[in-house]
């Protein structure tokens, strides 16, 4: 499983969550709290954990 991960995250995929890996082109809005959410593209809600929140803002920045 994890060499699948490492082929997505080099591929315009991030692990916002233990148990979540998102495509960075069909993020649609980030949701603040704790952690913060992701509203996808689809209309789905994915958690991003508090580790994983500085990383993804600096991607999102970009």
């Amino acid at each position: 499983m994890k060499e699948f991960e490492d082929i997505l995250i080099r591929n315009n995929f991030l692990k916002v969550h233990k148990s979540n890996i998102v495509n960075i082109q069909h993020i649609e809005k980030y949701l603040r709290g704790s952690g913060g959410q992701l509203l996808m593209t689809d209309g789905s809600i994915v958690p991003v954990s508090i580790r994983k929140k500085e990383q993804l803002m600096r991607i999102l920045k970009q």
